[in-house]
């Protein structure tokens, strides 16, 4: 089953819930007004608040799922090149790493998060993430290894010996890399990030982990301003039979969004949208393309602002891994 079609039965559930309790209400509500002054009466609107407050949660509940069901249409907006490409990887390898990269609001968490899903019970496994806005790792490389031993659980924090605890754990889980705020380092970093971590962690994997393995060993560079991609760094643009797993894939840079890419998507969508955003499509898709600029997220924000919900109250939830 779906999780459209999960939260389509959960929210028929929690409905029907909803109007047997709107009926026990009116009842109690005639019932009170016949009993008028009595002792009995004031139970009975006691009754009648108990079960408007769990009306209410119910309420509430319906309104979540109807904002979650767009958040998950959302998902299947734009990054059709980038899921394709991944996608086309994790077929034929096991280890790879990966630039998520576009200007600043391009949705680069939103497309992680759709890599994430692409992986086998990728959901299973938390990612690792390391934060390179944060003073220690931006200055220090031994710090990473410091931060990986320690969210694998090796007491001594060598190479070495990390390495074995990654190729320990890879028998039974993916091993997933998440690193934050590209931006935020110089070119030099990148460069040192890649040759004093990830190579030697890909030279002590390599030859234990096989096409046949179900697992994976991937890491994830994000940037958040567009501004790696201007570096002189050896990224690969695709893999190829000479393509090695120490070379980062440099998945194709998130653009704007067009009109056609919002039209499809909105056609694609009609069940999950109220009908007030698809009565007229294209003239919807204007609308936002003229607040957004066509901006990923300020696009996300603008659909969910014409069906009537708040971007800004979920965003955390949603940006999160």
């Amino acid at each position: 089953m779906s999780s459209v079609q999960h939260l389509q039965h959960k929210r028929e559930e929690l409905q029907q819930q909803y109007d047997l309790l709107s009926e026990k209400i009116k009842r109690l509500r005639n019932d009170s007004a016949i009993e008028a002054g009595s002792l009995v009466a004031f139970q009975l609107n006691k009754e009648i608040e108990r079960f408007e407050a769990e009306r209410d949660r119910l309420a509430n509940q319906i309104d979540n799922l109807e904002s979650e069901r767009i958040h998950i249409e959302l998902f299947r907006l734009n990054y059709i090149k980038q899921v394709r490409l991944f996608r086309e990887f994790i077929e034929q390898n096991r280890i790879g790493a990966f630039l998520v990269h576009g200007l600043p609001e391009h949705g680069q968490i939103f497309l992680l998060r759709r890599l994430l899903n692409a992986i086998p019970d990728g959901s299973v496994t938390p990612p690792i993430q390391f934060h390179l806005s944060r003073k220690a790792f931006r200055t220090d490389i031994k710090a990473l290894w410091r931060e990986l031993g320690r969210q694998i659980g090796v007491q001594d924090f060598s190479l070495s010996e990390i390495a074995r605890n990654v190729m320990s754990q890879l028998k039974n889980q993916h091993v997933i890399l998440v690193f934050h705020d590209m931006d935020c380092i110089e070119e030099d970093y990148l460069d040192e990030l890649i040759r004093e971590f990830w190579l030697p962690l890909v030279n002590s994997t390599q030859q234990t982990i096989y096409s046949s393995n179900e697992f994976f060993l991937l890491m994830f560079l994000v940037d958040q301003d567009g501004c790696v991609n201007s570096w002189n760094i050896a990224f690969a643009d695709e893999f190829e039979t000479l393509w090695q797993p120490c070379t980062p894939i440099r998945l194709p840079i998130i653009d704007r969004l067009s009109d056609q890419v919002l039209v499809n998507w909105m056609e694609n969508a009609i069940d999950a949208l109220p009908t007030k955003v698809t009565k007229k499509i294209d003239c919807t898709v204007q609308v936002i393309l003229e607040n957004s600029e066509g901006i990923p997220e300020r696009v996300f924000a603008e659909i969910f602002g014409l069906c009537g919900y708040s971007w800004e109250q979920g965003e955390d939830r949603w940006l999160k891994l």
